[in-house]
Parts: C-alpha cells; sequence; structure tokens
C-alpha cells in the first residue's frame, strides 16, 4: 500500500510540474524585477543606531526584503510546494479529491515570512554593528572570516541535518504532515526552520561580502538551487564548501596589504 501511495504521490508531482512550475517562473521573474529596481531604497529604509526607523519604514522594509527571499529562494523552494500541493489531493492514498490552493499558498506565505524577518533581523543587526558600513583596519577581513565560516560550516553535522530535508520533499511532509490550512501554516514554519538552518550563512555572506549585490544574489540562488535539487547532493555541498573556503582565502590575501 505504500508504495502504491508513493507511485500515486510520482505520477501527481509529474502532472503538476509543468503549470506550476510555469507559474513558479513569473512569480520568480517579477520578484527579480522589484528587487532590482529596489536595492537602494531597501538598504536605505532598513533602522540604524544613529536613524532609528519609523513603523512603516520597517514594514516596508520587511516587505520588500520578503520579495527579495522569494527570488533568490522560491526556485529551490519549488519541489517541497509542489509535493505539498500534490498530498493536498490524497485521501486513502489516491488523488480523489481537488488539490487545496489556499493551504499550497499558507504553507509557502509562512516559509517567505520566515525568510523575510531573519533577512530584516540579519540586516539590523549586521548595520548595528556597522559590517554594512565602508570597512577598515582589521574590519577588512571580515568578509574573508564570514566566506570562511560559511565553507566550513558545508562539513558540519547541522548543516547536514538540515540539508536533509530540504532535499526530501516527500520525506519531510511524510514526517511532518498536519492536517487544514493552520496546518500548512505550521509545516511552513517547520520547513522555514530547517532552511533556515541549511542557508543562513549564505544569507550573511550576501549581505557581508556580496554588499547586496544582483550578481551575488544570483549565484548564491544557483548554488542554493544546486545543494537542495541537484543530483549528488552531499558531494555538491562539500564542494560548494571548498569553493567559499578559497574564496575566503583569496578575500584575505587581497585584504592584508591595505591593514
Amino acid at each position: 500500500m505504500a508504495e502504491e501511495t508513493l507511485r500515486g504521490y510520482g505520477d501527481l508531482l509529474r502532472q503538476l510540474t509543468w503549470p506550476v512550475a510555469a507559474v513558479v517562473a513569473a512569480v520568480v521573474g517579477v520578484a527579480w524585477y522589484v528587487t532590482w529596481q529596489t536595492s537602494d531604497l531597501t538598504m536605505e529604509l532598513l533602522p540604524s543606531p544613529m536613524s532609528p526607523a519609523s513603523p512603516s519604514s520597517v514594514g516596508l522594509s520587511f516587505l520588500l526584503l520578503v520579495v527579495m527571499m522569494v527570488a533568490m529562494m522560491l526556485p529551490s523552494a519549488l519541489p517541497m510546494v509542489v509535493t505539498y500541493r500534490g498530498l493536498t489531493r490524497m485521501a486513502e492514498g489516491r488523488p480523489s479529491r481537488p488539490a487545496d490552493t489556499a493551504a499550497t499558498v499558507a504553507f509557502a506565505a509562512s516559509y517567505f515570512i520566515v525568510w523575510g524577518a531573519f533577512a530584516v533581523a540579519a540586516l539590523a543587526g549586521l548595520m548595528a554593528v556597522g559590517l554594512l558600513e565602508p570597512l577598515s583596519g582589521l574590519a577588512l577581513l571580515v568578509p574573508a572570516a564570514v566566506l570562511g565560516t560559511a565553507g566550513a560550516y558545508q562539513f558540519t553535522r547541522p548543516k547536514e541535518a538540515c540539508l536533509r530535508h530540504c532535499q526530501s520533499p516527500v520525506g519531510f511532509v511524510m514526517t511532518h504532515w498536519r492536517t487544514g490550512r493552520t496546518g500548512a501554516l505550521r509545516m511552513g514554519l517547520s520547513h522555514a526552520g530547517y532552511c533556515v538552518g541549511c542557508c543562513w550563512l549564505f544569507m550573511l555572506v550576501l549581505f557581508v561580502a556580496g554588499a547586496m549585490s544582483l550578481i551575488w544574489m544570483g549565484a548564491l540562488s544557483v548554488v542554493i538551487f544546486a545543494e537542495k535539487v541537484g543530483p549528488a547532493q552531499t558531494s555538491i555541498s562539500r564542494a560548494i564548501g571548498v569553493l567559499l573556503l578559497a574564496f575566503g582565502v583569496l578575500v584575505a590575501a587581497q585584504a592584508t596589504p591595505s591593514l
């Protein structure tokens, strides 16, 4: 029965992939365009110790950062979203009812709200300690340290554990399934937690070493997608770690003459 159910999931996912992928491609395209148009505004709106922001500015910056997270993370989240939507059609092991679109939206929205909140908190914290301002002295080594830490994290057990939940959508929903739309929110929050645990240092690399560059955003989006969706995922994750460590050494070497 379990094998038949999993085959049903697979057939259902194959049927849903192309239409959902088309919608996702459109959403990602719009998110990238909005991010490109508002990248400077996002940084201006964030609070700092010298110029506390108004609630409306914080709210707008949070919204823009959610859009940025959608642009970066939605492609790699597609298998998870498609899997969840497919499973909302299942009853007694068969796709016998319409997919619950509202629950799917709730699941995906909670995922990006968590990422948006993390981005706001991370950027506000980095601004508070001055790491988003022009660096001088020993602080010039901070980007190299962030790259090195991100590279080393790729080989740790917490990274492996979080990545395992992100790489196996069916495994995640089978072990974390909750019914109803409230359950969808809980599942989305749970999966978002694993995703943050997997990729939080990538975000710090973007903010500190990448200076919020759209090129860095695109590169990290590809890295995250390859790590979660590509073949030989463990090897890819470790290769990314080696590249980050090497890049950290290179950045440190370039900064050393200026110390």
